[in-house]
């Protein structure tokens, strides 16, 4: 927990967060529409609606994000996902494999979503994350009306190197997951224990900071 608040203090301290306690989706986040955002809020286990044997989700979902602190998702085991990389074709399974996790949520036509991936592929030709960590991201609230569609391609032509796998239709993931808005991040401790959500643009430079943090031993 202590991690945790280190984390909030460094985000705030950066001024990503709007009022830094208020609320954090009018600076730094997109919701979708709402036709797009109506979710069942069922908790979400063994979600195959999408192409069949392309996206699964299963386990018990996590309540809806709604704040930093005090987060009723934090010490809970998250949902697991199963699919398929948009980028390579292969079997990606996102949960714990003995190391922490952090997964980025993504959608293609949300501007701090663009501008958050365009910053971080600048920052990794020179930088790198810190080993030890899974990275994982997933496309969701797909919209082939808007902009940077298909995903798939917006993320190759910005050079993403991880593992990306796609929502179903009906926002399995959103829903087991809680997300509200856009850019979302979920980190993972190695004991699979939810240990942050964020919804807000992170910078490469504290999201490294983060997954430095989810290595530390336990103070």
């Amino acid at each position: 927990m202590r991690r945790v608040a280190v984390l909030a203090i460094l985000l705030c301290a950066a001024g990503l967060v709007a009022a830094c306690g208020g609320d954090q989706t009018t600076a730094a986040t997109s919701t979708p529409d709402e036709a797009v955002a109506t979710t069942s809020g069922a908790a979400a286990t063994s979600a195959a609606d999408g192409t069949p044997g392309r996206t699964e989700v299963f386990g018990t979902a996590l309540p809806q994000f709604e704040q930093l602190e005090d987060d009723p998702a934090v010490g809970r085991a998250p949902p697991v996902v199963v699919g398929t990389d948009l980028l390579t074709g292969e079997v990606v399974r996102i949960t714990t494999q003995g190391r922490p996790m952090v997964i980025a949520f993504y959608a293609h036509w949300c501007p701090h979503c663009q501008a958050e991936v365009a910053d971080l592929m600048e920052w990794l030709e020179s930088n790198e994350l810190p080993s030890g960590v899974d990275f994982y991201a997933v496309s969701v609230l797909e919209d082939p009306t808007r902009g940077n569609h298909p995903p798939e391609v917006w993320l190759r032509d910005e050079g993403w190197q991880h593992p990306v796998v796609a929502d179903t239709p009906s926002l399995s993931i959103v829903d087991a997951f809680g997300l509200q808005s856009v850019p979302y991040l979920v980190a993972v401790n190695a004991e699979n224990a939810v240990v942050l959500r964020y919804a807000g643009s992170v910078g490469p430079a504290d999201l490294a900071a983060f997954f430095e943090s989810l290595l530390a031993p336990p103070s």
